[in-house]
């Protein structure tokens, strides 16, 4: 099971958003949702992005120099296997 993302003082998961009908809706079936919500919904949304950008950050950070040796070793490796096809096929023409 996925740990809630909420703090101890933050209702998230609580009920969802309540609806009310606005004063010139006769139908009720567009339902309103209360400033007061709407708010609370962007902050959340705000608060995920910062931490999933401060996450990718230090991720980013942690790789330091070894990303570069690391493809270049997979370079010279795909260089060596193509350079041993071709003296394999050469001796056949």
């Amino acid at each position: 099971m996925t740990p809630s993302r909420q703090s101890a003082d933050e209702v998230y998961n609580g009920a969802p958003a309540t609806f009310r009908r606005g004063a010139g809706q006769a139908s009720g079936i567009e339902p309103t949702v209360s400033e007061h919500d709407t708010k609370r919904i962007v902050r959340q949304w705000n608060r995920e992005i910062e931490e999933e950008t401060r996450r990718l950050a230090n991720r980013a950070k942690d790789e330091g120099p070894w990303k570069l040796v690391v493809w270049t070793g997979l370079w010279f490796l795909w260089l060596g296997v193509l350079l041993g096809l071709v003296s394999l096929i050469r001796p056949l023409h």
